[in-house]
This record gives structure tokens, C-alpha cells and sequence, in this order.
């Protein structure tokens, strides 16, 4: 049996349009006068006279296409009162199948039964429904001037699949970590084409990060600024944007730079017509004393090649094929050490390692000039993850939501300082994997609950903007995958990029999660046990239970000669 994690993706199969014949509830047995002409598509088309309730809903469902014209169609379907109160942006539901629609009589009471993939919220964060998920639809229709109306309906629209992923496209708003030292990526779904795309962008932008990123990330435009021109004109490649004159005018010349790279760095990731951005403060030019910063600088650095393992029931490095003592940390073995981690800088370097001892019921750290160190012992501890500036993070599995977070070495004068965190939302599931991003800003959290696995994103929050900054909390989280089928371990494999897999004895296929793309399944490997990632998915190694190991190659495994290491982990 081939154990497959089953990825939401939006490239599953969609209708163009809502057929109107087939299996529905209890129907009208009434005629419904031009609803066969219903299934439209992208032929968006104003109510037909006397349809009955059944052909007007799914005459709405069919023109909810009209993202670019502000529903003209659809809102002909609608009551005066209706239109005026319907929110249009405020969700997009995506689904699968034709909807079921189910009419009540005379009542005017109609219902829309969808097969949910994904909701997108008013911002363009993307949420994956529950295998199986079903969503009821409801309507309330009346007659005005003898045809039905729509006079009540909830906010938003819904598509189909391929719908969706024809009208929305995904982008990256890039914001800064608290620091400004990296650019920390936000993806959206945002409708629209051609021009009207920079707009979107340029206005999700301004309007700043998504629920789950605030507080975690820093933007170079204050709150109060705004898009003050209706467009934003795209001429030899320079994007022309108008912004709000007194707080732009009013901003430090550092302070204008770093909105010149937030805005380019977004625009060039996004469309790739732009290759520069001019700043306006209402119609004058603002002049910068220099160039923006490229994005590319902005990056975190990429990982080393250097993996640290367990070899001989002792911490080893993997260098290339060669497994050799980590030098400066002394001898281990009496503890047990397994799921080791790395910091950013070697060991040698000043940098620091962490262990779970063989049951994961204690974490271990190690800083140069200092003995080991137990900062925290709970049950079922998660792998250690280290981020950018030298925290080390671990989650307890016991459900009591607890996450943990030691600073191995100390600051100043306090010595291997540890910050405990209690989370609601990670209260009463199975913690099984919590990593940091590689700036510092996210955590990819992979946890259980009566047998659904869900994978989310969260930010911290620091106690200041300072590099080496205590945590002080967890934002609320955005959950980018759920599955019916256990999760072991989610890795990052880029900036918006992760690898997750559960572990089996026959054959295991990991999964590449992508936010800005879809996802795919990955090289299978029978018996796959561990896996480490690097700076993307194409540095993975793997061992299966024979204790073989593996190095991703061409799309397939390659086996390696190296004998006698385990629990490998890239640096983070």
C-alpha cells in the first residue's frame, strides 16, 4: 500500500459553468423558462424572463465571473436592497463539482450546496476546507414585477476550480522582518488582469500584512499612507505609484528607500513587466539619494552543506560523505542525543547545537565555553529548530500548547535564558513538528486532533525589534494544508516552500507544498524513516529503516556510501 498524503490543491478538476440539469432536492415542478441556457461559463448573462427560483441562483452562481466589472451581471439577479448590501470582495468560496441546488416550493427559499476546496478571505489569504467539506449556500428569493429576485444571499462569491485559478493569481507582498534585516514574503490570491492587477497588489501592499503576520513582520509604510491615483501605470517597465504626500514626504530618506525596495521587490516578483518603481507624493516625483536596496540582498543567507547528525550514539557533523566530531563539543553519549539541530554559524564559529535526549522528553543545548545544558523537559518534544538569531524552539506534544524557546550562551548577563509559551490554539492537539523560517519571523507547525493532521503558519512576536529579541507570543495562525492522513514532520524548503511526510515501512511519498504554486508529490522511497531539507527541495536527504542513506537526484534517490549517521539536519 502506497502511503500518500493527499494534497488540496487547486488544480483539481472544476466546471466551467453550473449545469442545471441532474439529481437536485425537492425542485419546483413549475417550468424554469430559459434555464437550460444556464450553463454558461465565462458567457455571463442577465436573468431570463420568467426563470423560476432554481434557474435565477444558478444564473448568480454562473456570473459570479465578473471579477473585472464589479458584477454588473450578477447584480441584475439582485433586489435593489440586495445589491446595495451584498460585499462582494468579502470571500471567495472555491469548489469542486457542480453544486446541488435545492429550491423549497414556493417559499423562495433556495440552497447552494458546494464541495469546498479553499476559501479565500477579503485580503487574499487562501485557507484549504476539510477533505469532504460541504457548504450550504443560502438564498431568499422574492418577485418584483412578477420575476424572481435574489433579495437576501451571503457576502462574497464562489467558483468553481478551474474558474478560480483563471481569474485569481497568487502574489508575494513582501514586508520586512522587525529588524529590516531580511524581506519576509505574504502571499495573496488577488483578482484581476493586466493594469488592474498592479493596483491590487499595490493596495494589498499599503493596507499591510495578513492577520497571521501582524506584529511578525515590519512594513516601511505607516498606516495612515493610501494609493491615491486609480491606477498604476506601467511605462518602459517603471511602475508610476502615487502615495499619500504628507506621510510620504514626511519619511526619512532611509525610511523612502526601504518603501522603494518593499515596493519593487513586489512588483518585480509579481509582474514581470516591472523592472523599477517611481514614487509619487501626489503628482511630484520623489527624488532617493541612492538606489533601492535589491531585493536579492535582502534574503537570509542560504544554509551550508554541513548537516549535523547522530553517529555512534554521538553528535557528528556529515561533511560532503565524511562524518567527523563536531569540534569543541565534548562526548554526549551518556544522554542519548537524537533530532539534533544547528544554528546558523558552526559551532566553531560561535554558534550552538541542540538535542532531545532518546525518549524527547528533554531538550539539550550547547553553546561555546559552556557545558550541556537541559533548559526544558516536557513530553514528547518536538525537533529543535533554531532561528536566525540563535533561539532555539521546540513544541510540547502532550496537548497542553505549550512552546518553548532557550537562547544557548545567554545574553549578557543572563545565561541560557528560556521563555515558555502557552497557546490556545495549540491546546489539546499533538504537536509534531515546529520549525522556523530562515527569517526568523514564521513557524510551520504540523499538529494532530482526532486523527486530521493540519500544517499552519504563524508569527512571532518579539519583545523588540533587536536581532537576538526574547518571543513573546504566537500570532493567531493561517493553516495551509489539512489531510485525513497523519503528518510527521513539515520542513521549509524555501521562503513560501515546505516538505511534509509521515514515516512507513512500504512506500512513502513526501509532499512539496507550495504557497505560491501548486503542490506536487515527491520522489517515493519504501521504508522512508527521515528526512532533512536544505535551501529548497532539491537538497534532501533521506534514510530508510535499513539505516541506507540518500541524496535527492534528478527527480529520483540516489544512495550514498555513507554508513552510520542519523537524524541529519541542515542548519535552523
Amino acid at each position: 500500500m502506497i502511503a500518500v498524503l493527499t494534497l488540496l490543491v487547486l488544480a483539481l478538476a472544476g466546471c466551467a459553468g453550473i449545469p442545471t440539469g441532474g439529481a437536485v432536492g425537492q425542485v419546483q415542478n413549475s417550468p424554469s423558462s430559459g434555464s437550460d441556457n444556464l450553463n454558461i461559463g465565462y458567457s455571463e448573462q442577465p436573468p431570463a424572463p420568467d426563470a423560476d427560483q432554481r434557474g435565477i441562483v444558478v444564473g448568480f452562481l454562473n456570473a459570479a465571473t465578473g471579477v473585472g466589472n464589479n458584477f454588473q451581471v450578477a447584480r441584475k439577479y439582485l433586489t435593489s436592497a440586495a445589491e446595495a448590501s451584498w460585499k462582494s470582495g468579502q470571500r471567495t468560496v472555491v469548489y469542486s463539482e457542480s453544486p446541488e441546488i435545492v429550491t423549497s416550493g414556493n417559499s423562495g427559499a433556495v440552497s447552494a450546496n458546494l464541495k469546498v476546496q479553499s476559501i479565500v478571505d477579503s485580503t487574499g489569504v487562501r485557507t484549504p476546507s476539510a477533505p469532504g467539506a460541504v457548504e450550504s449556500l443560502k438564498f431568499n428569493l422574492v418577485k418584483v414585477a412578477g420575476e424572481w429576485r435574489i433579495d437576501s444571499l451571503p457576502d462574497g462569491i464562489a467558483l468553481a476550480t478551474n474558474l478560480f485559478t483563471d481569474l485569481f493569481k497568487h502574489y508575494a507582498l513582501y514586508f520586512y522582518d522587525p529588524g529590516f534585516s531580511y524581506l519576509v514574503p505574504d502571499v495573496r490570491w488577488l483578482p484581476g488582469k493586466g493594469d488592474s492587477v498592479a493596483i491590487s497588489i499595490v493596495k494589498a501592499l499599503l493596507d499591510g500584512p495578513a492577520n497571521y503576520l501582524r506584529g511578525a513582520v515590519a512594513s516601511a509604510f505607516p498606516d495612515s499612507i493610501r494609493l491615491e491615483s486609480p491606477t498604476v501605470p506601467i511605462e518602459n517597465s517603471i511602475a508610476t505609484v502615487d502615495i499619500s504626500a504628507k506621510p510620504l514626504l514626511d519619511a526619512s530618506p532611509s525610511t523612502k528607500l526601504q518603501m522603494q525596495t518593499q515596493l519593487l521587490a513586489t512588483l518585480q516578483g509579481g509582474l514581470n513587466t516591472v523592472t523599477g518603481v517611481r514614487m509619487r507624493a501626489g503628482s511630484d516625483q520623489i527624488v532617493l539619494g541612492s538606489d533601492p536596496q535589491p531585493a536579492d540582498k535582502l534574503k537570509p543567507p542560504a544554509v551550508s552543506g554541513r548537516l549535523i547528525g547522530i553517529s555512534n550514539n554521538d553528535l557528528a557533523y556529515l561533511d560532503g560523505n565524511v562524518i567527523g566530531p563536531i569540534a569543541g563539543v565534548a562526548s554526549v553519549a551518556q544522554l542519548e542525543p537524537s533530532n539534533p539541530a544547528q544554528s546558523y554559524r558552526l559551532f566553531a564559529d560561535g554558534g550552538a547545537v541542540a538535542f532531545l535526549n532518546a525518549t524527547g522528553s528533554s531538550l539539550y543545548t550547547i553553546a561555546p565555553g559552556q557545558t550541556v545544558v537541559k533548559p526544558v523537559s516536557a513530553t514528547k518534544l518536538s525537533t529543535p529548530s533554531f532561528s536566525p538569531s540563535n533561539w532555539v524552539w521546540t513544541a510540547a506534544g502532550d496537548g497542553s500548547g505549550n512552546v518553548y524557546a532557550s537562547h544557548p550562551g545567554g545574553q549578557g548577563t543572563n545565561q541560557n535564558p528560556v521563555v515558555v509559551l502557552n497557546i490556545d490554539w495549540l491546546k489539546g492537539r499533538t504537536v509534531n513538528s515546529f520549525r522556523i523560517s530562515r527569517d526568523g519571523t514564521r513557524a510551520l507547525v504540523v499538529s494532530t486532533a482526532n486523527g486530521q493532521s493540519r500544517v499552519q503558519l504563524t508569527g512571532i512576536l518579539r519583545q523588540d525589534t533587536t536581532a537576538e529579541s526574547a518571543p513573546r507570543d504566537l500570532t493567531d495562525p493561517s493553516t495551509i494544508y489539512l489531510s485525513n492522513t497523519a503528518i510527521s514532520e513539515g520542513y521549509w524548503a524555501g521562503e513560501s516552500s515546505f516538505v511534509l511526510y509521515a514515516p512507513g515501512a512500504k512506500e512513502v511519498t513526501p509532499i512539496d507544498v507550495e504557497l505560491t504554486q501548486d503542490g506536487a508529490q515527491m520522489p517515493t522511497l519504501t521504508g522512508l524513516q527521515q528526512l532533512s531539507v536544505g535551501n529548497s527541495i532539491t537538497e534532501l536527504y533521506a534514510l530508510d529503516a535499513k539505516g541506507t542513506l540518500y541524496k535527492s537526484s534528478a527527480g529520483s534517490w540516489a544512495e550514498l556510501p555513507t554508513k552510520g549517521i542519523s537524524d541529519l539536519a541542515f542548519a535552523g
